[in-house]
């Protein structure tokens, strides 16, 4: 009884110092402007457009490559740690079975690219991860994504990736472009490319006389990419615009000024050429140094601030 009781205390004790990691973990990763939590596989599922699967039977998975939950990714942190205080019991019994070597049921995880999110068994990696444990047995689900996803990728470039291979199977630019190369480093912009080609199509089409062959989305897709824009990038590289914009891209450009060339003609009431719509967007949103360090701490200062009313007593 003393032993068993032991035990108990002991696992326990190991679930308030994992706990406690969390917290630790949670304020240095909200000093950096970091979350420091699991992934959402319905966020991720949704984001990439998940719907084929398959089953890859019993595996042996590496923990680290664990990095999602499908419903319990609120209740552990990125590192598997618990962050909840109702979790202890549940935790502590699992965590006395892995020092008893009593053999527990397999995990269920769900596998997307190289990474991995917890079907069933949430506690069990949570432990094992706490014991030092490296690999686990599961029972693993696949499913399939065009990209490449890796455990260091942050779920915004996961969607934009997944944006863009759609975007050029859509156009057909990966087999008649091949050494297109548009990247594009926000997300949902690469609508709005789609969106300017099939606008582009219907003025095509609208040309064409009586009798004449209509000219198909590929069609319009090459149109488009040699006669719009890569002469805009060209004026984007004349005028040496991406200098004043070091983090962005010539895609990223490319749908700014085209965005500003529509403002500033409903402004001015007439059309705007390019090469006006990209000079005047580079005098007035030129990325300076400063500007982006001032607004870091502006936002550091406020993330600090409201944290800090909310355990102000009576708040």
């Amino acid at each position: 009884m003393n032993t068993f009781k032991t035990a108990d205390s002991n696992s326990k004790q190991e679930f308030e110092n994992a706990r406690f990691k969390s917290l630790l973990n949670s304020l240095k990763f909200f000093l950096i402007g970091r979350e420091n939590k699991l992934l959402s596989f319905d966020k991720i599922k949704k984001g990439l457009g998940l719907h084929n699967q398959r089953y890859l039977g019993i595996k042996t998975v590496k923990i680290d490559e664990i990095v999602g939950s499908v419903d319990r990714y609120k209740d552990f942190d990125k590192h598997f740690l618990p962050k909840k205080t109702h979790l202890m019991q549940r935790w502590a019994n699992i965590h006395k079975a892995f020092s008893a070597d009593i053999i527990l049921p397999l995990v269920k995880l769900y596998k997307v690219g190289n990474i991995y999110f917890v079907v069933d068994g949430n506690h069990r990696v949570s432990v094992a991860k706490k014991v030092g444990a490296k690999y686990i047995d599961a029972e693993v689900t696949e499913f399939i994504t065009k990209i490449p996803v890796t455990r260091n990728m942050d779920p915004k470039d996961m969607f934009i990736l997944t944006e863009r291979e759609n975007f050029l199977d859509l156009t057909k630019l990966k087999k008649n472009r091949p050494d297109a190369k548009i990247n594009i480093t926000i997300p949902g912009k690469y609508n709005f490319l789609l969106k300017q080609i099939n606008k582009l199509m219907n003025q095509l089409n609208e040309d064409k006389k009586e009798g004449e062959e209509k000219i198909n989305f590929e069609e319009a897709s090459l149109y488009w990419y040699d006669n719009i824009y890569l002469p805009a990038i060209s004026i984007i590289n004349h005028y040496r615009i991406m200098e004043n914009f070091p983090t962005r891209t010539e895609p990223d450009l490319y749908v700014w000024i085209n965005e500003h060339k529509r403002y500033l003609s409903l402004k001015y009431g007439r059309p705007i050429v390019l090469k006006f719509a990209a000079k005047d967007f580079s005098r007035k949103y030129k990325e300076k140094l400063w500007l982006r360090i001032k607004l870091k701490i502006i936002n550091l200062r406020y993330k600090i601030l409201s944290k800090l009313k909310t355990k102000l007593p009576g708040s």
